[in-house]
C-alpha cells in the first residue's frame, strides 16, 4: 500500500466530508426522535401550549447538551471506526452526562413545567438507542457491501451513493462488533496519517508504505518533506495488543533496552543513528499513542539497509551471528529483575506444549482432525521439552536479558558493506537465556525453505550455515557463557523449532488468533515445515556437536558435549 501526496489530500477530503455526513445523520435522528416524543404528544401529555418558540427552544436546548459533549469528547474524531466498541463507549458517556444536563436543567427553559423529568429522560435514551441502532446498521451493510455477491453490489451502491464512502478503499477500516479477521493486512490510510500526525517528526506527509513483514505488529514507513526539501522517514508501527496487553510495560522495556544500547552496541555496518532504533515521542511528550485505533509507536527509520529472510551466504549468517552475540553481551550488565515480562512463558517449551494440548480438547473451529499427524509427532517428543527450561527455572544456567525474537530479518545490513547496521524488533526483549536466542536464529537461518513450504522435501538443516552462525555467535559472547550453557547449546536449535512448529499448529487449530495469515492454512504449513526440520536436525545432532566441540576448542571455551 503506497499513497502519494495528492492521494493523501483526497482521502483527507473524504474523511472531512463523511464526518460532515455522520454529524448531519445523527442530527436527523435526534430531530425525529424530538418530533415523535415532544411534538407529537398524548393528550394528557402537557396543558402547556405549543408555540414555535417553546419547540425550538425545547429542541435546541438538548441537542446543545448532547452534541456539545459529544465534540468535546471527540465521538466524531474516529468516523471510520465509528462503530467500534471504543467509540460507542464515548458516545454513551457524551450522551449520558449531556443527558444528565438537559433533564435538570430543561425546567428553567420556556415551556420546561409543561415537560416530565420522564419525558426529557425518555428523549436522551431514546435518541441514544437510534444513534447506536445506525451504527450498527452501517456496519453490516458495509460488511456485506464488500462481498463480490448481487445485495453486496446493490449495498455498495448505497453506501457510496448516500454514505459518500468508497466501499474498495474502506476494506477492512470498519472493526467487527464480534470477532476478530487476522487476514486483514492493512489499516485505513486516513487513520495511518492522522496518527503519524501526532508524532513530533520534520515535514509534510508525502508517502505511506506498508512493511508486509513480522507476524504481529502492523508496520508502516512514513516519508515527509520538510520546507528546506529534505526528505525524512520514519518507522511508523500499530502495536498488537492482543499479544501485548499491557502497552505501558512493554514501551518501558523497549526505552530501558534502546537507551541502555545507544553507545554500546556497535555493530560494524552502524551509521550515525546507532545500532537500534530511537523512539519519537508524541506532541504531548509520550513514547506511545493510544487512540481508537489502537496503539501506536514512531521511530527512527534506517535507510539504505536490507534485510533477509534466510542467509544468502554463510559469511552473513557468520555476521548475523556476531551481531546477536554482541546483544546478549551488551545486555549483561542490566539485571533482568529491571526488565518486566510482556508474555509469560514466551520461551517455556513444556508451557506451549500444554497450550497446544488444551487447543486440542477445546478444538474451537473444528480443525484437530486433519493435523492428527502433526499431534502425534510433538507427542512422541514431548520427554525432550524441558531440556532448557528446567535447568533454567531451577538456577542450574542463568537468566540473563535477552533478545528472544533471533530472527535474521531482525537485523538490518548496510547496502554496500553488507555489514549488519541495526538489530530491530525489541518487544520480546525479556529475562531467558542466550541458548532460546542462538536455537531461534538456527531455526530460521539454517532451514533450506521458506518458512511456509508447501514442499516439504526442500526443508533441511544447512550445517555450513549452522557453524558460520555458531563462530560468529561465541566469538562475540562465548566467554561469558557458563560451562553448562555451552553443554546445552547442541540442544538448542533442536528445542526452539520444536516449540515454534507447537505454536504455529496451536494457532491453527485456535482459528489463527495469534499470528498474521495471509490465507488460510498458513500455520499449518508453518507447522509442517518447523517439524520437518526438528526431523532432519536430530538425525544431524551428531555433526553439529562435532561442529561446537571444534568451535569450543578453537576458541578456548571449556565444556563437554
Amino acid at each position: 500500500m503506497e499513497l502519494s501526496t495528492e492521494q493523501l489530500h483526497r482521502n483527507q477530503i473524504e474523511r472531512d466530508k463523511f464526518r460532515v455526513l455522520l454529524v448531519i445523520y445523527d442530527i436527523l435522528v435526534f430531530l425525529v426522535v424530538y418530533f415523535f416524543l415532544f411534538v407529537i404528544r398524548p393528550s394528557d401529555y402537557s396543558q402547556t401550549k405549543l408555540t414555535f418558540s417553546v419547540v425550538l427552544v425545547q429542541a435546541l436546548a438538548p441537542m446543545v447538551c448532547i452534541f456539545g459533549f459529544r465534540f468535546l469528547f471527540k465521538v466524531y474524531k474516529q468516523v471510520l471506526r465509528y462503530g467500534n466498541m471504543r467509540a460507542l463507549a464515548r458516545l454513551l458517556a457524551a450522551d449520558v452526562l449531556g443527558g444528565v444536563i438537559y433533564v435538570f436543567g430543561q425546567r428553567l427553559l420556556p415551556g420546561g413545567y409543561g415537560v416530565s423529568v420522564l419525558r426529557a429522560a425518555a428523549l436522551v435514551f431514546v435518541n441514544f438507542t437510534m444513534t447506536v441502532a445506525l451504527r450498527i446498521t452501517y456496519y453490516y451493510l458495509y460488511f456485506n457491501a464488500t462481498k463480490d455477491v448481487w445485495y453486496g453490489h446493490v449495498l455498495k451502491f448505497l453506501l457510496e451513493t448516500f454514505g459518500r464512502v468508497d466501499v474498495e478503499s474502506r476494506t477492512g477500516a470498519v472493526i467487527p462488533f464480534f470477532g476478530k479477521s487476522q487476514e486483514l493486512t492493512s489499516d485505513p490510510i486516513n487513520d495511518i496519517q492522522r496518527v503519524a500526525r501526532q508524532f513530533l517528526i520534520h515535514g509534510t506527509i508525502t508517502n505511506i508504505t506498508q512493511i508486509k513483514a513480522g507476524y504481529i505488529n502492523r508496520t508502516y514507513r512514513v516519508e515527509t518533506l520538510s520546507e528546506n526539501k529534505h526528505v525524512h522517514m520514519y518507522t511508523l508501527q500499530r502495536i498488537n495488543t492482543n499479544v501485548f496487553p499491557d502497552v505501558d510495560a512493554l514501551m518501558d522495556n523497549f526505552m530501558l533496552v534502546t537507551e541502555h544500547l545507544k553507545d554500546r552496541l556497535k555493530l560494524p555496518g552502524q551509521r550515525e543513528k546507532g545500532s537500534v532504533t530511537e523512539v519519537k515521542t508524541t506532541v504531548d511528550g509520550k513514547n506511545y499513542l493510544r487512540d481508537d485505533s489502537g496503539c501506536w509507536r514512531m521511530m527512527t527509520h534506517f535507510t539504505d539497509v536490507y534485510s533477509l529472510d534466510i542467509p544468502d551466504n554463510p559469511q552473513t549468517f557468520y555476521e548475523a551471528g556476531k551481531a546477536f552475540g554482541a546483544f546478549v553481551r551488551e545486555m549483561s550488565d542490566v539485571p533482568p529483575e529491571q526488565v518486566k515480562i510482556t508474555i509469560p512463558n514466551f520461551h517455556n517449551t513444556w508451557s506451549r506444549y500444554e497450550d497446544l494440548e488444551q487447543a486440542i480438547a477445546k478444538d474451537p473451529v473444528g480443525r484437530v482432525k486433519e493435523v492428527a499427524p502433526e499431534i502425534e509427532f510433538i507427542r512422541e517428543r514431548k520427554g525432550k521439552f524441558r531440556i532448557i527450561s528446567d535447568p533454567l527455572e531451577s538456577g542450574k544456567i542463568p537468566t540473563r536479558v535477552c533478545h528472544n525474537d533471533c530472527n535474521l530479518n531482525n537485523i538490518l545490513f548496510d547496502k554496500k558493506s553488507h555489514l549488519p547496521v541495526a538489530i530491530i524488533d525489541l518487544d520480546t526483549v525479556m529475562p531467558s537465556t542466550p541458548l532460546y536466542d542462538f536455537g531461534d536464529s538456527m531455526r530460521i537461518g539454517t532451514n533450506t525453505a521458506k518458512d511456509d513450504e508447501k514442499d516439504l522435501s526442500k526443508v533441511s538443516c544447512d550445517l555450513n550455515l549452522y557453524e558460520s552462525y555458531a563462530r560468529g555467535y561465541l566469538e562475540a559472547c562465548g566467554k561469558m557463557l557458563t560451562k553448562e550453557e555451552l553443554e546445552l547449546l547442541p540442544y538448542a536449535s533442536l528445542v526452539i523449532t520444536m516449540e515454534d512448529g507447537i505454536r504455529f499448529l496451536t494457532d491453527h487449530i485456535n482459528g489463527d488468533t495469534y499470528y498474521h495469515i495471509y490465507y488460510t492454512g498458513q500455520n499449518l504449513d508453518r507447522a509442517r515445515t518447523q517439524l520437518k526440520l526438528v526431523e532432519d536436525m536430530e538425525r544431524k545432532l551428531p555433526q553439529i556437536r562435532d561442529i561446537l566441540r571444534k568451535i569450543y576448542r578453537e576458541q578456548g571455551l571449556e565444556a563437554k558435549i
